[in-house]
């Protein structure tokens, strides 16, 4: 009997069979063996042709999930916390690929009491002193510079737990014939570009564009966990740690609720406000800075020998999140035909704290030598003697504040941050930061005299809310009021000359975030 003829006779017989043997459960094939009608090798090669189909129907089912397009909403409604480090939005899935379209659109009016020529992003460092013209001038601006765009990317590749890219941009970069006169044509400005790596054991790697590894987290240690203060003003808070720079980091999750990085991270030595020795190399507006030049902004930018390290240990006992950190740096100028260099840091601790379910305490410090660059008021980091010796400044940044959620649609908060700069000066000259022989004439009035500011201290206090009077699967539209007080403190230059500024800000926001 021919296997074709045998497949013809099983279709015809079926039914029948079914109902002898009084169950539908068996397979055909297996009653008809058994009554003998046919062979076992009839029966081996019908089994085989069943489960040849069956595989190619999951194959086939299988390939045609991988080609649909999937949407896989949050679950929880996401914190405004997380929506603004690029956490928190609705995924989209193709084959193997999970991709999260993210960011915000928009659109914020401010008025300062004192002109800064800023945008969104306020000049806390240089904002003006009492008494001259800026001070008496205030400052109003409507801008929607501070929208974001962001895609993250992940997926499961062999060998690794998981791999993820992500992207975000801005639009606070400024083209050269960048204005306000008429087509207010701003470019788009790299905030992020990474990826990460998460491997086996707990190891993870990411390379790329980030905050840097000093900047406070909220939870773990991971890319996307970040405390980034909930302000309208894209300068944060005074006292704030942060950077977003190039950087390689290895993180490594102990388990307990410990972790520990390290990361090698882009450097940069900055010297404003410090008076420095005449033809001294090495520094951003350096001679040597300024040509050649090529893909990065000539002048800028110092000349650096080595990358800045950081170092961080995570603690999460089971009542809030704690931090440990460190960074290291190495600075180098020229002058009178030979290399100097010198050695900064500092050791810092944070902390996030929650004192009730829906209000969170921050605080956070560092001190050190040559930090200035990692606090909002971007301070200087080092002099130079008139003999070519770089000296770190000493400084402290701190910042504390309170985050309230008094309902999911609210988030009411206030930071107090302040950042000390002590002086370095030498020889009986104006040299370095802070110099009594300062000559400050020309801080305080309205002739644009000399003014030789060197800032001891900066402190600012920062309320606000925001409030968000719409959300579900096509996003969340919020709305945010702010208020900032800053005060800028110089030290006293000749004739015990110590002026001070002091801003008072005002902002009105409107944010659609993307599912």
């Amino acid at each position: 009997m021919t296997y074709t003829r045998i497949t013809t006779i099983i279709s015809m017989v079926a039914l029948a069979v079914a109902v002898t043997v009084g169950s539908a459960q068996a397979d055909v094939e297996d009653v008809l063996l058994e009554k003998g009608v046919i062979t076992k090798e009839d029966w081996l090669k019908i089994k085989a042709d069943k489960e040849k189909a069956k595989q190619e129907a999951k194959e086939q089912a299988k390939e045609q999930k991988e080609q649909e397009v999937q949407i896989l909403r949050r679950q929880e409604k996401a914190k405004t916390e997380e929506l603004i480090v690029g956490s928190g939005f609705d995924k989209i899935r193709f084959k193997n690929v999970t991709i999260s379209p993210g960011g915000f659109a928009e659109a914020t009016v401010l008025n300062r009491s004192a002109n800064e020529n800023a945008d969104v992003a306020s000049n806390y460092r240089d904002l003006p002193l009492s008494g001259s013209t800026n001070a008496k001038l205030s400052e109003f601006r409507g801008t929607v510079r501070n929208s974001r765009l962001s895609v993250l990317a992940e997926t499961q590749v062999a060998g690794l737990k998981q791999l993820s890219a992500y992207v975000e941009a801005d639009f606070l970069g400024a083209a050269p014939t960048a204005n306000e006169t008429e087509s207010n044509s701003w470019t788009p400005r790299l905030r992020q570009y990474w990826t990460n790596a998460d491997l086996s054991g707990g190891t993870s790697i990411m390379l790329g564009q980030g905050w840097s590894l000093l900047t406070l987290n909220r939870q773990g240690l991971r890319p996307r966990t970040e405390f980034v203060p909930v302000v309208i003003d894209a300068q944060y808070v005074v006292g704030y740690n942060w950077a977003r720079q190039f950087q390689l980091r290895v993180t490594q999750e102990f388990g307990s609720g410990v972790w520990g990085a390290l990361s090698v991270e882009n450097p940069e030595t900055n010297t404003p406000q410090v008076i420095l020795p005449a033809n001294v190399q090495g520094f951003e507006n350096s001679p040597n800075t300024l040509s050649p030049t090529q893909q990065i902004n000539g002048g800028a930018v110092s000349t650096d020998q080595a990358p800045d390290l950081i170092a961080k240990m995570v603690f999460e006992p089971g009542w809030g999140h704690w931090e440990l950190k460190a960074l290291g740096r190495f600075f180098r100028d020229r002058l009178n035909g030979g290399n100097h260099h010198a050695f900064g840091g500092g050791v810092g601790a944070g902390a996030i704290l929650p004192l009730h379910p829906n209000l969170n305490l921050i605080v956070e410090g560092l001190s050190g030598a040559g930090i200035g660059r990692y606090a909002s008021g971007v301070g200087a980091d080092v002099i130079a003697k008139t003999d070519g010796t770089v000296v770190p400044i000493r400084a402290t940044q701190i910042l504390t504040g309170l985050e309230w959620h008094p309902t999911p649609a609210w988030d009411v908060y206030n930071y107090y941050g302040l950042e000390y700069y002590d002086k370095a000066a030498y020889e009986g000259t104006n040299f370095g930061y802070g110099s009594e022989l300062n000559n400050l004439s020309g801080c305080s009035n309205e002739t644009f005299g000399t003014c030789q500011a060197a800032n001891k201290t900066l402190w600012q206090i920062a309320p606000g809310f925001w409030y968000r009077f719409l959300e579900g699967n096509a996003g969340i539209a919020a709305f945010g009021v702010a208020y900032s007080y800053v005060h800028r403190q110089l030290w006293a230059g000749a004739g015990g000359l110590q002026p001070n500024g002091r801003e008072n800000i005002v902002y009105a926001s409107f944010r659609y975030y993307l599912p």
